[in-house]
Order: structure tokens, then sequence, then C-alpha cells
């Protein structure tokens, strides 16, 4: 018998939902003892205040409720497309969400040269961060770009994008928002096709079950690249929030 063959149904689909939530892999990664007195210091400066509506967290964040953007990115990995949009988008507010430290400390280091102010951070798994730090209809774009692929089908379940994550997002995307997506596994895409395009609350702006063309503020970073050398094609995908 398998270890969870003793187990109701409900106790096994309490352990799944844990699982997408859960990190599976390094959390720490390659990162020094000064690097990540380094985080230590700085992270708990960068977490964005709690707030009741859009409004007050624009106004706490130093920005115009009326011309700012709210912008989160999930799993921003080294920071670079994040980094790139605050200092082309001064104007505008960013928040980024990831688990792994070591991008942390690389992303700081950027935001730091590029002193930046306009960013804000938080460490943890992107469904909850977003339900407690985020206010309801405040979003005016979500980035998720190459999310892990979790490539084998027993752990497609591990995927982010879930119906449960897009209701989330449905909820904090004000209406006329922007989501976005990368992906350089074919089977993702599809995926993010087939869970996206029925959701009521998304538009597909290429058309039902088209991808999008790499969009005009795309920022080509070294893990695409990547992608590119081991002969994996990116799929851009474009929503917007109903």
């Amino acid at each position: 018998m398998g270890r969870h063959d003793d187990i109701s149904e409900a106790e096994r689909a309490q352990l799944i939902e844990a699982a997408r939530f859960k990190t599976h892999g390094r959390k720490k990664g390659k990162v020094t003892d000064d690097r990540l007195s380094f985080i230590q210091e700085r992270l708990p400066q960068l977490q964005p205040p709690r707030c009741a509506n859009r409004e007050e967290l624009l106004h706490a964040l130093g920005a115009d409720p009326q011309q700012a953007r709210l912008v989160l990115e999930v799993g921003f990995g080294n920071g670079d497309t994040l980094s790139e949009l605050a200092a082309r988008h001064p104007e505008d507010r960013f928040i980024g969400i990831d688990v792994f430290l070591e991008g942390f400390g690389v992303l700081l280091r950027k935001l730091e040269a590029n002193a930046a102010t306009n960013v804000r951070l938080l460490r943890g798994h992107a469904h909850p961060m977003i339900d407690d730090a985020i206010p309801d209809a405040s979003l005016d774009w979500v980035i998720v770009n190459f999310p892990d692929p979790w490539r084998k089908k027993r752990h497609f379940k591990r995927r982010i994008i879930q119906t449960d994550f897009l209701d989330l997002l449905a909820r904090k995307l004000r209406p006329g928002a922007a989501f976005t997506l990368a992906t350089d596994w074919e089977n993702y895409a599809e995926w993010m096709l087939e869970h996206i395009d029925p959701h009521p609350a998304f538009e597909n702006l290429a058309g039902v079950g088209q991808f999008a063309p790499q969009p005009d503020w795309w920022i080509i970073t070294n893990f695409e690249r990547k992608g590119w050398l081991a002969g994996r094609k990116s799929h851009y995908l474009s929503y917007r929030r109903r």
C-alpha cells in the first residue's frame, strides 16, 4: 500500500492543495552569508503596506492613484523584467513575489544600482501572498513569465495556472486590467490557453485559442535565451480583465 492509501478523499485533496504551495527543490540556493544578511536587512523594508483599497495603497506608496499603475509580477526570478519595467516607468508602482532567496539578492542589487524606489517585494507562495497583501480590484497588470512547467503529468496539479488562482486574480485585477504570461514549454502554453480562455473574467486579446505576438514592452532575459539555445520556443499570452 502507498503511504496515502488509508486516508480519505478529503484528506487526499488537502495534501494535493498543500503541495501546490510547497517549494519543491531548493529555496536558498547559492546565497553567501553576506548576501543573506543584505537580503534579511532590506526585504522587510520593501514589503508593501497593508491597505484596504487601491487608492490607499498607492497613496501609501507615494503615487497618484489617478495616474499610476499597480503592477504585480508573480515569480520574478532574477528580477530582470521587474527592475527594467520599474526603471522605465518610475510613475508606476510594482510588487514582486517569489520564494527563492537567491533571486531576491540579485534583484535587490539591481534596484539599488538603479536607485529604484517604486518596487515592493514579498517572499512566499503566490496564492496566499496575493490574497493577503493585495486589495481587491486594485491591480492594473499581472505578469507571469516562465512559471515552473511541472512537466510530468502527475505534477500538473502543482502548476500555478489553475482555476482557483485565476479566480483570485480576477478578484484582484481591475476591470480592463492586463494579464500577460509567457512560457517556453509548449504543453504548458496549451494548458494556459485551455484554462484561461474559458474563464469568464478574461478575454484573450489575440483571439480564443491563439497566442499573442511578443509584446512591445518585452525584456529578453538570460533565462529565455537559455531556452532558445535548448531549442525551445517562447509562447506569449495576453488577456484583459473583463
